[in-house]
């Protein structure tokens, strides 16, 4: 009996580990999907507790001859679901209208309640990063090859270059259209609205950027090499918010939760009671 007791208190001990200090706020971590690949482009809907998220192959990463292999999964209910009919390589989800995004290398779709992509916009464009504003009807979209970031008003069905960011492989934009991205694997910037030039943070290292969004109050944060940074538009040094033992490829937030991958796994981020 007592091995049985010593395996109940250690399972309790890890499910229970309060050591990931985010923000000044204790956190437990949990593995919520290991997958063989590199799952990126995270993007998490509070409306169905569903996580989406792009599969990159490593190997076809890692070979310079061949296109990267990329898939769509939706994350439901522990289970991950292809999304079949579409060549996906970013998702986002639009909490104003109730719609899921996604984006691929033949325009923009919308995703229907049975998991199927449905195309709505910009026919022919190879679309890598997405990112839709809460507080808006725009939405950003990042083309390949050149990494050029148009904005797409999803009423009128505009499209316009967003001509003062240079090109973008990682993009957010907060409550104020003030937008935050990388461009060339350099340095992470800031666009802010109305001005022509962009604004460098300090102290983040080149080429450490890995992923960017915005948690539910609008505020942006960078996942980099080294741990989560939040990045204001009024302070060109970013406050650190969280170490990493690992190197990050995708972050979501849902409300005090967060979700980061990494190579083969998810990984779930939930503020200690």
């Amino acid at each position: 009996m007592l091995p049985l007791l010593i395996f109940l208190f250690v399972t309790s001990a890890l499910a229970n580990d309060c050591s990931h200090n985010f923000h000044r706020m204790n956190y437990t971590r949990s593995a919520i999907l290991t997958i063989k690949g590199l799952p990126t482009n995270l993007a998490f809907n509070s409306h169905t507790n569903d996580l989406y998220f792009t599969l990159i192959d490593m190997e076809t990463l890692q070979n310079d001859e061949i296109q990267t292999k990329m898939d769509q999964y939706i994350l439901r209910n522990g289970e991950p679901i292809k999304i079949e009919n579409v060549n996906g390589q970013a998702a986002a989800v639009d909490y104003e209208n109730d719609k899921v995004y996604i984006a691929s290398d033949d325009g923009l779709h919308v995703l229907n309640k049975t998991g199927r992509a449905n195309f709505i916009a910009m026919k022919d464009e190879d679309i890598v990063q997405l990112f839709k504003p809460r507080h808006s009807d725009n939405i950003y979209a990042v083309f390949f090859p050149n990494n050029e970031v148009y904005k797409f008003n999803l009423t009128s069905n505009e499209k316009e270059r967003v001509e003062n960011v240079p090109c973008a492989y990682i993009l957010a934009v907060d409550g104020d259209d003030n937008i935050y991205y990388e461009c060339d694997s350099k340095y992470v910037r800031v666009l802010l609205k109305g001005f022509q030039e962009s604004i460098e943070f300090m102290g983040i290292p080149k080429n450490s950027a890995r992923a960017i969004t915005t948690n539910d109050d609008s505020d942006v944060v960078l996942a980099s090499n080294d741990g989560l940074y939040w990045l204001r538009p009024d302070n060109i040094i970013p406050k650190k918010m969280m170490d990493l033992d690992y190197i990050p490829a995708g972050i979501a937030f849902n409300g005090d939760s967060f979700y980061i991958s990494t190579t083969d796994v998810i990984y779930k981020y939930e503020m200690c009671q």
